[in-house]
């Protein structure tokens, strides 16, 4: 199985979320390279360090969205959800058994390309749009009209 190489095609432009990824995608090498080489009990860590991290991942990104207004939120935190309920299914399963592990790093490699070429590319999208027009600052909880002063205005500082 090849490891996944982080590349354009995978960035959504937004500097905190494509962070996440490359850790996510370093945790999933790491992952891979522990199963190869038998070692399963580290294994076993890796995948627990990487499940752990794709909680936090997630919450950051639903705040994000949250945040943005994104019209699919909930339909992105549903899909999370699933994720991380098969996620910890997985490491339940998967002790020191090696083809417990190499299923579960299928489905995890999979679905991670998969839903970051997709869904998130797809929320990227509407947030770097959302960051061009409304901004991603703390003025964003300001009245309309003193958000558009301080587009036109920013040192007011507000």
């Amino acid at each position: 199985m090849s490891r996944i190489l982080w590349s354009d095609r995978l960035a959504t432009g937004i500097d905190s979320i494509d962070a996440q990824h490359q850790r996510i995608i370093d945790l999933l090498n790491a992952l891979q390279d522990r199963i190869e080489h038998g070692e399963l009990e580290l294994a076993r860590d890796v995948l627990r360090e990487l499940v752990e991290y794709k909680v936090y991942h997630c919450a950051h990104e639903e705040d994000l969205l949250k945040r943005t207004g994104y019209p699919l939120h909930k339909q992105h935190k549903r899909t999370h959800a699933a994720f991380l309920k098969q996620c910890a299914a997985f490491h339940q399963q998967a002790g020191i058994d090696e083809r417990a592990m190499r299923k579960a790093l299928t489905f995890l490699k999979g679905w991670m390309l998969k839903h970051i070429r997709g869904e998130d590319i797809d929320y990227a999208n509407y947030v770097v749009t959302y960051a061009r027009n409304d901004g991603l600052h703390s003025t964003s909880g300001l009245p309309w009209h003193r958000r558009i002063l301080n587009r036109f205005l920013p040192s007011r500082g507000e």
